[in-house]
């Protein structure tokens, strides 16, 4: 046995100090260790040294043996660099450990710890020298110089840069290493010969990961095809594991796949390779990506600019739905990749049947929405359609890192004609899962969480407050029977290491962390180390910016003045860009924010915070839960996250179980756990579904679809069902205050909708493209909800499908198009029908005031009672004018928060889907210049609603540049032009660069680097 018994609690140990330091605990304190850790130096060497020596021999027998007690090493290496208790050796732990990270091939943790070694050899023309700078070129882009040919040192470092860079030299690289090996071993010491056959080993493993001999080989193109990409200086010099499984599954050569892979193992990397093969193949000349949010498209837009650059054109579709996708399209575009959310795409191919044929490559990522509410029937049906009318030369990849039942998927999917991508030995970087305690410390826990992995003791210091005029009764901080003190307390102590993120389960949580914290620095709490970690020059930009929305007085401002800032559906679109620009690039190190942090959006955070397992009433999801998790330790970045929940009561109580405290315990500890994750399930299919109440009350699914088989055609007929059944309920439990019943039967309405308008959708395009007729049966049978479904849940999707179609049956081909185009149901379709004869859309000249106050009125009698329903037409028009949040509550008797939720959930996403409803529901006589005028200014006041500023100019800076309201109206003016399009607003900014340029010297970052990319 190489590792004694007591290996794994001498690891724990050393651990446990390295999180000492990260929360600078004093050694005074530290807890009695009674096992010394620093025996594992002699184990792990020899682990190490014999690893790379079974590389050299091609011993894979001991290699497969070694492999476990090599992430043993790693870790313990990484730890004792961590732990700060032997700094002379700081360059030998990094070193080795990232040699162990590398060899066990986490590619982005030996990154890590390489970038960090750099300036602490002294030896210039040691092994050791050699392989830093081998790990810095593979991992971090560190371009070497070549060197004067003197001996075998400069021999490998010129034939290794002839291979990774041109494809060249190779064996001359292999027999150069084996005479290089030689000489060390005659005349170095102990640590070079170490060393040295450390540094080949790791040549062989890069060599055997080669871009060079990979990518031709898995993709079917010949060398000279892919040189001009890996010659280049943005090109991949080695192949991580995923991306190599990719190209082991054939994704390279057109195979269709589910790429199911945890967060941060590089999986944009892996969708530039898949798409960069489908181009050199000429198997594709359009590949489209498709991502559920407006961030992470612009995100995955930027990552395309970077990656292909000149040689390909990049679109990203604007969220509007209408008709301005065309101008993509021209036979002078060879190669294009286009960037959309799913019902972006879905409108598309409601618009243009043929669209899909033009498509040669799909990818579908954060693809684990089918069960996400009425969006996840939407993105099921699109699905759906694609599987059902794509061909065989058409490749479909769908990604996510959350998808446990991905095998069931693929099934369905793809049947025997694509494959499944996934590998259970790649895994994340490493998170350690902390609970904190109101005795003040906080517990660490790996695996198994019944045993403890070590603690951190006293870390929780309680102060007394600075008191404020007329207060009596002394304050303390943090309070430990507070989630949010617990956590504002620990993002202090911990953002000088890293990203922090202290995250609510609730929006309206917002308000209450700022305040708090904005209390804390009015009572001279030390605050100093949230500013310290800035950049305080970047910061001050992003406090105006923020001020310019909110005002100086609005807790954002204040907050982000102390270092903290805002991120939120909520939020205004630029200020999120903003704060994500400024954590990705380190500006600043601390957010609060909501569960869209867990939605894609790549953020380096070291460490998170979480203040509550809920949303509202209900647990928050495993599935959502570990996709959070995910967001924190990016690959080559950090070699460990930390994910800390502050109530402290979740721990103390772990063994109440009178109390329900062990009850709570289970529920945390199974979100942590990848086999307990949910499997994806399926919208559609919960519509045939019983769904409880509460824990005594449940409503029969088979119950349900008999009532809306009976009253399918009666408007809203299920929204009175709904108040009916809330009534019922209530009276038989008066003590119940909240419940789910409305809102789950208006979610099941929706899935209703989505349905009938698919079908409407199917029924007019097979008369357009000739298509042989599908019944609602073949259709039903071809969804996921089917495949998954029991015998009898099948029978009800059946029959729900089958009355669907019956009643669509009384509608002509040219309505159920229009219908279809609408993307609502026929009950909102016919009603918006008959609004517009009723307010003469086609016969009366409205100007845009006067149809916003008709709209307005249509919305209301749609979306029914809300608390702020006499404030939408004032609002709405305020959002248009370019009025900021400050501005409209100032004029308005609602608050700041109320204002954005109006403006970005109801005005910018609910009224825009309904004047695009009404955009496709007009018939207009295309030879009356009048109706043609009407429409085009409803489709203006579209884009409008949706982005919330005044022009054709500012909407094409939101749609094509960035989509901040307040800097596109300032570069309106500047461009003096308010009606430039989409398709000239860059060339436009290009001709005024110089004074754009200036204008934005005043803005955060985020928008010069965005516009600089673009301009290229």
């Amino acid at each position: 046995m190489i590792f004694g018994k007591n290996a794994g609690l001498m690891l724990k140990y050393q651990k446990a100090k390295a999180k000492m330091v990260e929360y600078d605990v004093s050694k005074q304190e530290y807890p009695h260790f009674p096992l010394n850790s620093n025996e594992l130096s002699y184990p792990t060497t020899y682990v190490l040294s014999r690893y790379s020596e079974c590389i050299i021999e091609n011993n894979h027998d001991e290699l497969k043996e070694l492999e476990l007690l090599l992430i043993t090493t790693a870790e313990y290496y990484d730890s004792a660099f961590k732990s700060k208790d032997r700094p002379e050796y700081d360059w030998d732990f990094l070193l080795s450990g990232a040699s162990a990270y590398f060899l066990r091939k986490d590619f982005g943790s030996a990154k890590v710890l390489a970038a960090r070694v750099v300036d602490l050899i002294d030896e210039e023309r040691s092994p050791q020298k050699l392989l830093t700078n081998l790990y810095n070129y593979l991992l971090g882009g560190v371009y070497l110089p070549y060197l004067r040919v003197i001996d075998t040192y400069e021999r490998i470092n010129n034939f290794f840069l002839d291979y990774f860079g041109k494809g060249k030299s190779l064996e001359a690289l292999k027999s150069n290493l084996w005479v290089y090996r030689n000489e060390i071993y005659e005349n170095g010491d102990p640590d070079s010969i170490f060393y040295v056959d450390i540094l080949v080993a790791v040549i062989i493993v890069a060599c055997e990961n080669s871009p060079w001999s990979l990518l031709p080989s898995s993709s079917g193109i010949p060398d000279e095809e892919w040189e001009p990409y890996l010659q280049g200086k943005m090109s991949i010099k080695m192949l991580w594991p995923a991306q190599r499984l990719i190209a082991e599954k054939g994704l390279l050569r057109g195979e269709s796949s589910i790429v199911q892979l945890p967060t941060g193992v590089g999986k944009t990397r892996s969708i530039e390779l898949i798409i960069r093969a489908a181009f050199l193949s000429e198997r594709a000349n359009i590949a489209i990506i498709v991502a559920p949010l407006r961030a992470l498209c612009n995100e995955i837009t930027m990552d395309m600019y970077k990656a292909f650059g000149n040689d390909v054109t990049i679109n990203q579709f604007s969220d509007v739905l209408q008709n301005d996708f065309w101008n993509f399209f021209s036979e002078d575009i060879k190669r294009q990749i286009l960037i959309c959310t799913p019902e972006k795409l879905s409108y598309v191919l409601h618009h243009d049947p043929f669209f899909l044929s033009a498509i040669d490559l799909f990818m579908f990522d954060e693809g684990h929405m089918f069960d996400d509410g009425g969006r996840g029937a939407t993105y099921e049906l699109l699905v759906t359609h694609i599987r059902q009318n794509i061909t065989s030369e058409q490749q479909f990849v769908l990604l996510s890192a959350v998808l446990p039942n991905s095998g069931d998927i693929a099934q369905w999917l793809f049947e025997d004609r694509g494959c499944l991508a996934t590998d259970d030995s790649i895994v994340s970087t490493p998170k350690s899962i902390g609970f904190s305690s109101t005795q003040r410390d906080i517990h660490f826990f790996s695996d198994d969480k019944s045993n403890e992995d070590y603690y951190i003791p006293r870390i929780l210091r309680v102060e007394q407050l600075k008191k404020l005029p007329r207060e009596r009764s002394n304050k303390y901080f943090p309070d430990l029977s507070s989630s949010t003190d617990v956590a504002i307390y620990n993002a202090i102590k911990l953002c000088h290491n890293g990203g922090v993120a202290i995250y609510l389960g609730q929006q309206r949580s917002m308000k209450t962390v700022f305040e708090r914290i904005i209390n804390l620095d009015k009572r001279n709490y030390d605050l100093k180390a949230l500013k310290d970690n800035t950049n305080q020059a970047e910061l001050s930009k992003i406090k105006g910016f923020i001020e310019s929305y909110y005002g100086s007085e609005h807790y954002y401002t204040k907050a982000a003045e102390l270092g903290v800032l805002p991120h939120s559906s909520n939020l205004q679109n630029g200020v999120k860009l903003v704060v994500e620009h400024a954590l990705k690039n380190k500006y600043v190190s601390c957010v609060v924010c909501t569960s869209t942090l867990a939605q894609g959006v790549n953020i380096p955070i070291k460490y998170l915070l979480v203040t509550s397992i809920r949303n509202g009433l209900q647990l928050v999801k495993a599935r959502d839960f570990q996709n959070l998790m995910g967001r924190t330790a990016r690959a080559g970045i950090y070699t460990e996250g930390s994910i800390i929940i502050t109530d402290c009561k979740i721990y103390d109580n772990r063994t109440n179980w009178k109390n329900g405290g062990g009850y709570l315990w289970n529920d945390c500890v199974k979100l942590f756990d990848t086999k307990l994750t949910e499997p994806c399930g399926s919208s559609i299919l919960s519509l045939v579904q019983d769904f409880n109440i509460d824990y005594d009350v449940t409503v029969s699914g088979e119950k349900f679809i008999d009532i809306v088989i009976d009253h399918l055609d009666e408007r809203d007929f299920l929204l009175d069902y709904a108040k009916k059944l809330e009534k019922a309920y209530l009276k038989a439990n008066p003590k119940r205050t909240q419940n789910l019943i409305v809102q789950e039967i208006l979610l099941r309405q929706d899935i209703i909708s989505n349905i009938e308008n698919y079908l409407c959708l199917v029924r007019s395009a097979e008369t357009l493209v000739n298509d042989s007729k599908k019944s609602a049966v073949d259709i039903s049978t071809n969804t996921l909800a089917y495949a998954m479904a029991t015998k009898k849940e099948k029978e009800l999707l059946i029959k729900v499908f089958q009355k669907i179609e019956e009643n669509i049956q009384q509608y002509s081909v040219e309505k159920l198009s229009r219908y279809s185009n609408a993307m609502s149901g026929i009950g909102l379709s016919s009603l918006i029908e008959e609004w517009i004869v009723q307010n003469e859309l086609t016969e009366k000249i409205y100007t845009e005031t006067e149809l916003l106050s008709v709209i307005a009125e249509l919305y209301l009698q749609i979306c029914g009672d809300f608390r702020y329903q006499e404030h939408i037409q004032s609002v709405c028009k305020k959002w248009i004018d370019g009025q900021t949040p400050m501005e409209i509550n100032n004029k308005e008797t609602i608050g700041i928060a109320e204002v954005e939720s109006l403006c970005n959930k109801r005005i910018s996403y609910e009224m825009n889907f309904l004047i695009g409803n009404i955009c496709d529901l007009i018939e207009v006589d295309e030879e009356n210049e009048e109706q043609v005028d009407q429409r085009n200014l409803l489709t203006l006041l579209q884009k409008k609603v949706k982005y919330g500023v005044p022009n054709m100019t500012a909407i094409s800076v939101c749609e094509s540049i960035f989509n901040d309201r307040l800097l596109a109206i300032e570069l309106a003016q500047i461009l003096s032009d308010a009606n430039i399009g989409t398709d000239k607003i860059l060339n436009m900014l290009k001709a005024h660069s110089e004074e754009i340029f200036s204008c934005l010297d005043s803005y955060p970052k985020y928008f010069k680097d965005r516009l600089s990319v673009l301009m290229k």
